[in-house]
C-alpha cells in the first residue's frame, strides 16, 4: 500500500468514527420526554375517500399549524363593534406564531372560504397548501405530571384544517392521552400506560391498556377519527355521538377501508417562549372564522381543562360508545333515522344561517302542510282508529308477525355478508360502504316485500270481515288471505320492475310517483274484490283513483307517515334523552312498527273502499272495472 493510500484510508476511518460519535451523541441528546413522545406516537386510521370531497371519507389529516401560520391567505382579525363578522377589521394577513402570542379572545383566524358554504373549497385549499409546503401528518405531544397522584399524562393533540361534519367550522383540535403510574418521563419509559382516553365531542371514552379494546402496533396506539368530525374512537365502526357539552350531534363513521397514517410527534415544551416556534400555544383567540354557535372557530387546547388539568378532565368520560348495528331491524331503523335526521338537521342549521327567513318559511310551510293534511284526513283517521281500537287484539296479533320476519331477514343479512355469493360481491368492491349499503338495501327491499306479502293480506281480510259483520281472528284472517299471496306477489313484482326502472332514469321519478299512487291499492283489489290477475288488480286500483289522484296521495302520505315514522322517532328519542343502548332503541322501534303497520293498512283499505264505491264517471271505466256489490257498507262502520 502506498503512502498516499494509507493516508487516505486513515482519513476515511477518522471521518466514519467522527460521524458515529456525533450520531451517538445526537441519540443520547434526546430527552426522556422526547423519547416517550416518540415511543407511543399514535397511528391515525383515517377513513378512505372514494373520491375527492367524499363526505363519508376523511379529506384531512392531522397537520402542523405551520400550514396556516405565515400563510398570506389567512387573516388575523379582531371582533369589531357590530355583530356582522364582515365588518371585523383585519389585523394582519399571514400572521406568525409570534403575532398570535398574547392575543385575547377578541381575536380570531380567518381562512379562505365560507364554512357555511364549504362545498369542496376547504379540502381543495388544504391539499393545495400541503402540496406547496410539503406538510406531513403531525401530532403535538404534551406531558403533564401530577406529583400528588403519582400519575403522568402523555397527550397527543391533533390539529385539523377544517371540521367537515354536522357542525362545519374552520380548524379542529382533538386529542388522546395515555396515563402512566409515574412521576417523570424517565419512569414512564420503563413501563406501559395503565389506561387511555380518547376525546370525543367535548367528552371522551376510556380504555384499559393491554385489553383488546385498544389496538397497538409496536407500542403505537391506533386511533380511529370520525370522518369529518375527527372525534377519536377505539375501533372501526359507526358510532352514535352527541357532545356532552352541546357539541356535535350525529353519527361518526370510522369503519373500513381506512388509510394507515403514522403521525410525527412534536414535543411541546413546558414553558412557552412568546418569541419561539411554539408561541401559538399562547394564543387566546379562536382558530377559525367568527360564526354563531357550533359553527364558530374553536379555541386552542391551551385554554381548556384537558390541557391544564387532564386527570380531572377525564374523570367523567365514558367507558363505551354507542355503535350503530350493521344489520337491518324490523321496519324502519331507529339508528338509520337518527343518523339521517341529525345530518339533515345540521344541513338545515347551516342553511338557516345562510338564508334564515327563507329556510324558516320553508320549514313552517312543510310542517303546516303536514298538519293541514292530517286535519283534512281527520275523518279517515277516525274511521281507521275506530276499527283498529275495536279489534286491537286481532290486528296486534297480525302485526307481531313482523318480528319473526325481521329476525329472519336479520339472519339472512348476516349470512349474505359473510358467505358467497354476496361475500364475493362485497369483497370485490373492497368492502366499501357503498357495497355494504347496496347489500343492506337489497336485503331491506326483500324484507319490505315480505311485509307486504305476509302482513297486508290478513289485515285487509280482517277489515273485510268486520265490514261484513263477522268477527275477525288472527288465524282466520291469515287462512282466508293465503290464496291471494301469489297474485299480490306478481303485482308487486310488476310494480317493482316498472317503478325501479323509472327511478333509475332519475327523470322518470315524477312518473314513478304518479304511478305508485295510482297502483297502491292493488292488494285491496285482490283481497276484497277477487281481481282475477295482477294486471287486473293494478288496473282496478288505477280506476279507483281516477280523478282523485291528489286525495289518494294525501291518504298515502298520512298513513305511511303513521306507519314508518313513530318507531324510529321514538327509538331516536330513547337514545338521545334516555341514553339507552342502540339495540334496545332499535328493538323498541320494531315493536312500535308492529303496532302501527296494521293501522296504516286499515286506513288505506278504507280509502280504497271509499274511492271504489263512488259513482264511476266514464262509461269506459265502467266497462273495465268489475261490477261492485251495491250492498257494501259505507266507509264509517255503524256503531
Amino acid at each position: 500500500m502506498t503512502k498516499l493510500a494509507r493516508v487516505t484510508t486513515t482519513v476515511w476511518i477518522l471521518i466514519l468514527l467522527l460521524a458515529a460519535t456525533r450520531g451517538s451523541a445526537a441519540a443520547q441528546a434526546a430527552s426522556p420526554e422526547e423519547q416517550l413522545a416518540q415511543k407511543y406516537a399514535p397511528i391515525a386510521m383515517l377513513r378512505q375517500q372514494t373520491a375527492s370531497c367524499d363526505k363519508k371519507g376523511e379529506g384531512y389529516f392531522p397537520a402542523p399549524v405551520d400550514l396556516v401560520l405565515g400563510n398570506p391567505e389567512v387573516a388575523l382579525k379582531q371582533i369589531g363593534s357590530t355583530d356582522n363578522a364582515a365588518d371585523d377589521p383585519v389585523i394582519k394577513m399571514g400572521p406568525t406564531a409570534q403575532d398570535l402570542a398574547g392575543k385575547d379572545d377578541t381575536y380570531y383566524l380567518d381562512f379562505p372560504g365560507n364554512p357555511r358554504k364549504a362545498k369542496c373549497d376547504f379540502e381543495n385549499n388544504f391539499k393545495r397548501f400541503v402540496g406547496l409546503q410539503g406538510t406531513k401528518p403531525t401530532t403535538y405531544a404534551h406531558i403533564v405530571v401530577d406529583q400528588s397522584k403519582g400519575e403522568l399524562a402523555l397527550q397527543y393533540w391533533f390539529w385539523y384544517y377544517f371540521n367537515d361534519w354536522n357542525n362545519t367550522h374552520e380548524s379542529d383540535w382533538e386529542m388522546i392521552q395515555l396515563i402512566f403510574n409515574a412521576t417523570s418521563a424517565q419512569d414512564a419509559l420503563g413501563q406501559e400506560p395503565v389506561k387511555a382516553g380518547y376525546a370525543q365531542h367535548g367528552g371522551g371514552e376510556l380504555g384499559d391498556w393491554g385489553t383488546s379494546k385498544i389496538t397497538v402496533e409496536d407500542g403505537h396506539p391506533l386511533v380511529f377519527p370520525g370522518a369529518g368530525s375527527h372525534a377519536t374512537y377505539f375501533g372501526a365502526e359507526t358510532y352514535v355521538g352527541w357532545g356532552e357539552n352541546g357539541t356535535g350531534f350525529g353519527c361518526d363513521r370510522t369503519y373500513a377501508p381506512n388509510v394507515r397514517t403514522p403521525l410525527n410527534p412534536v414535543l411541546v415544551p413546558d414553558t412557552i417562549d412568546p418569541n419561539g416556534p411554539f408561541a401559538f400555544f399562547l394564543f387566546g383567540g379562536r382558530w377559525g372564522e367568527r360564526e354563531s354557535w357550533e359553527f364558530n372557530g374553536p379555541f386552542g387546547p391551551n385554554l381548556g381543562t384537558k390541557w391544564n388539568d387532564p386527570f380531572n378532565a377525564m374523570a367523567d368520560w365514558r367507558t363505551s360508545s354507542l355503535k350503530v348495528p350493521t344489520s337491518k331491524t324490523i321496519g324502519p331503523n331507529a339508528t338509520d333515522f337518527f343518523c339521517g335526521a341529525s345530518a339533515l338537521g345540521s344541513k338545515i342549521l347551516i342553511q338557516f344561517g345562510v338564508h334564515p327567513w327563507l329556510l324558516l318559511a320553508i320549514i313552517v310551510g312543510i310542517l303546516g302542510g303536514i298538519g293541514l293534511l292530517f286535519i283534512v284526513k281527520r275523518h279517515d283517521l277516525g274511521a281507521a282508529f275506530g276499527i283498529y281500537r275495536g279489534h286491537f287484539g286481532t290486528f296486534l296479533g297480525i302485526g307481531l308477525l313482523t318480528i319473526p320476519i325481521g329476525i329472519l331477514f336479520n339472519g339472512f343479512a348476516i349470512l349474505a355478508r359473510e358467505y358467497p355469493p354476496a361475500e364475493w360481491v362485497v369483497k370485490w368492491f373492497n368492502d366499501t360502504a357503498g357495497a355494504r349499503l347496496a347489500a343492506a338495501a337489497i336485503v331491506g327491499g326483500f324484507q319490505q316485500v315480505a311485509m307486504v306479502l305476509v302482513i297486508s293480506p290478513p289485515v285487509i281480510e280482517a277489515v273485510r270481515s268486520i265490514r261484513a259483520g263477522e268477527e275477525p281472528g288472527v288465524q282466520k284472517s291469515f287462512r282466508e288471505s293465503y290464496g291471494h299471496i301469489w297474485a299480490i306477489a306478481v303485482a308487486l313484482m310488476i310494480m317493482g320492475v316498472i317503478l325501479g326502472a323509472l327511478v333509475l332514469l332519475v327523470i322518470g321519478i315524477p312518473i314513478a310517483i304518479w304511478l305508485a299512487v295510482r297502483w297502491q291499492f292493488f292488494g285491496q283489489a285482490i283481497v276484497l274484490d277477487d281481481a282475477p290477475s295482477a294486471r287486473a288488480a293494478l288496473r282496478q286500483s288505477r280506476e279507483s283513483v281516477r280523478g282523485r289522484w291528489w286525495p289518494a296521495l294525501g291518504d298515502s302520505l298520512v298513513f305511511q307517515i303513521i306507519a314508518l315514522l313513530p318507531g324510529p322517532f321514538i327509538g331516536a328519542l330513547l337514545m338521545l334523552l334516555g341514553k339507552t343502548s342502540v339495540q334496545f332503541a332499535n328493538a323498541f322501534s320494531s315493536v312500535v312498527f308492529a303496532i302501527t303497520i296494521p293501522f296504516s293498512i286499515i286506513g288505506l283499505t278504507l280509502a280504497y273502499l271509499h274511492y271504489r264505491d263512488r259513482p264511476v264517471a266514464h262509461a269506459a271505466a265502467r266497462d273495465e272495472v268489475r261490477p261492485v256489490d251495491q250492498t257494501t257498507p259505507k266507509l264509517v262502520p255503524e256503531g
